[in-house]
């Protein structure tokens, strides 16, 4: 076993592996946007859980005159533009990150390499998905706006021109975007080295821990690491969590908000370092089940593909 490489799937191919993580990506839109939407909300009002929950239920699961309207939970899912966001995200995540990262040099190591691999492949997920995510950002929270032109143009003026106005919010997002890719990749390659060899003077819980990961079928053992590596990631790096909020904020309002540096000052001088971190718990729960689903996917569906192709 190569210590240093990404431990997922590549016998199939990287167009296998991605044609796999855009399936993926989908299927965590279908079965997770309601969180997602939540985290929008939370970030967009910097506000706590329940909070976030009124705020959703007046918007969307009450009429003007105060009925019940329980099909109002499918606004959840506006505008559309973000199937295809995470179709996309996911389709390029993990296969684009590795094909940079085999490419690395041979003075770079497998961490620094790895540094520079996400952070090329980040921005390249910026690049093609930015736009698509404002989209979502600002179209799910302001339904009032009815088309894509409309958003596009609002955001036009606000930032001055068409470029900055379509990638609103592309630095927070490539923060964000980074510190989770960069940790989970770290994190779950370190994870499938631990099963493979335990790490020296682990202590007796995480050997207790690595003799029931080595227990299970490995297709089993991947989505557990992949759902561990996830965790570890989401919660353990405070700029996946604010440069999520200063994206959210730069696109539901390009007005309000027109800078990274602003934003991001605003946010200090109202609610303090708290501020960067509203909607984490949904954040984390959307991402942590979410990627598990996605790239649990991708893993699995490669890998039948790899076995047919032998």
């Amino acid at each position: 076993m190569d210590r240093d490489a990404l431990p997922f799937p590549k016998a199939a191919g990287f167009a296998a592996l991605s044609l796999n993580g855009a399936k993926g990506g989908a299927t965590k839109y279908v079965c997770l946007q309601y969180l997602n939407y939540a985290r929008w909300t939370s970030q967009q009002n910097s506000c706590n859980l329940s909070q976030s929950l009124r705020i959703m239920a007046s918007r969307h699961l009450k009429s003007a005159e105060g009925r019940w309207t329980p099909l109002g939970f499918l606004k959840f899912w506006r505008p559309s533009v973000t199937l295809l966001n995470e179709t996309v995200h996911w389709g390029m995540k993990v296969p684009l990150a590795m094909c940079l990262y085999d490419l690395r040099g041979d003075g770079l190591g497998p961490h620094a390499g790895l540094f520079v691999a996400v952070a090329v492949s980040t921005a390249g997920e910026v690049a093609l998905t930015g736009w698509s995510e404002r989209f979502g950002v600002h179209m799910g929270l302001k339904q009032h706006i009815r088309s894509y032109g409309e958003s596009f143009r609002i955001a036009k003026e606000a930032r001055g021109n068409a470029l900055a106005g379509a990638w609103a919010g592309a630095g927070g997002l490539w923060v964000r975007n980074f510190a989770w890719n960069f940790a989970f990749f770290e994190w779950k390659r370190f994870l499938h080295n631990a099963v493979d060899r335990s790490p020296e003077n682990a202590p007796a819980w995480l050997e207790s821990h690595l003799a029931w990961l080595r227990s299970l079928e490995k297709k089993n053992q991947a989505n557990v690491l992949t759902f561990e590596a996830a965790t570890l990631g989401t919660y353990l790096t405070f700029f996946n969590m604010a440069g999520d909020n200063i994206k959210t904020k730069m696109q539901v309002d390009p007005e309000r908000y027109p800078s990274f540096r602003r934003t991001a000052q605003e946010i200090w001088a109202q609610h303090g370092l708290l501020g960067f971190a509203r909607g984490s718990l949904f954040k984390g729960i959307y991402l942590i089940l979410g990627s598990t689903l996605a790239i649990g996917i991708q893993e699995r569906l490669t890998e039948i593909m790899a076995a047919l192709l032998r």
